[in-house]
């Protein structure tokens, strides 16, 4: 894997990929810009074209290669940077082993299709198609960030089956979990879903927002169940390190040099929809 690393590294410029991120300006043979990974007015961050480096000469004392600044900038792990700029260069990875994709790419893959499967769903359930248009989210927003619904039970459990997915990464990956009886069940049940994504835009997790009617029925049965379900952590996500719409915003953040914040998935994509981007 070195000799493909190093690969990677010789065919990127890394002048050209971090001018994506951050406004590079010439300074002799060295390229100059504001430090991304601390508050500053003069600029201390420092890139090296000849090197392949770059450094951060301020407060934070940052540095490394295009891996090293990906992952810290992206907040992805090694694995992820590696794919990623594997693609960028052209590179075929040869020496990516069975056991790093069980690990994290099948839990990528069974996202997407969960997600697929929940988008499916929300076309097919009245009520909670309903709901959103009432909370005034329109269907364009609505598509743009794959809002879908789980219908629960074990939907999609014998969805993914069907599509040849393992039920242990079905669990690994919190889409499911063993009941009393000892049978898989679809974690999500009756809920409204919002996708998940890390800052390269793959989806890593699930937000759930119980449908009012389910949440009476379980009232009932004297049941009360949260109004919000999030996915549990994971190979491939991390509570902490990860914000919603981030992935969407992260641009004109940088541009901006100045972010809004909201509490929840709703007044993220209803700030978005009124143009606050």
């Amino acid at each position: 894997m070195a000799g493909e690393i190093e690969k990677i590294k010789e065919k990127i410029d890394i002048a050209e990929f971090l001018k994506a991120y951050i406004d590079l300006r010439p300074a002799g043979k060295n390229l100059k810009a504001l430090c991304p990974f601390h508050a500053e007015k003069t600029p201390s961050f420092v890139v090296s074209p000849e090197r392949k480096m770059w450094r951060c000469f301020g407060s934070c004392g940052e540095g490394g290669d295009v891996f090293k600044f990906l992952m810290k900038y992206e907040n992805i792990e090694f694995y992820e940077a590696l794919k990623t700029l594997a693609e960028r260069a052209g590179i075929a990875l040869q020496t990516v082993s069975p056991r790093e994709h069980k690990e994290f790419g099948v839990l990528y893959d069974i996202n997407e299709a969960a997600k697929d499967f929940f988008q499916e769903q929300l076309a097919l359930n009245q009520e909670a198609f309903n709901y959103l248009k009432e909370r005034g989210l329109n269907n364009e927003t609505s598509e743009e960030f794959s809002l879908g619904f789980s219908p629960g039970g074990e939907a999609l459990v014998l969805h993914l089956l069907k599509k040849g997915y393992d039920i242990q990464d079905m669990a690994r990956a919190g889409l499911t979990y063993k009941n009393a009886q000892n049978l898989y069940r679809d974690k999500f049940e009756g809920r409204i879903m919002f996708p998940i994504y890390n800052t390269m835009g793959k989806t890593v997790a699930f937000t759930g927002r119980i449908l009012p009617s389910i949440a009476k029925i379980l009232e009932g049965r004297s049941f009360e169940a949260p109004k919000y379900m999030n996915s549990p952590e994971t190979p491939i996500f991390n509570k902490s390190k990860i914000l919603y719409g981030f992935h969407r915003s992260k641009n004109e953040i940088a541009k901006q040099r100045a972010v809004f914040m909201v509490e929840g998935q709703m007044d993220f994509l209803m700030a978005w929809q009124a143009g606050v981007k």
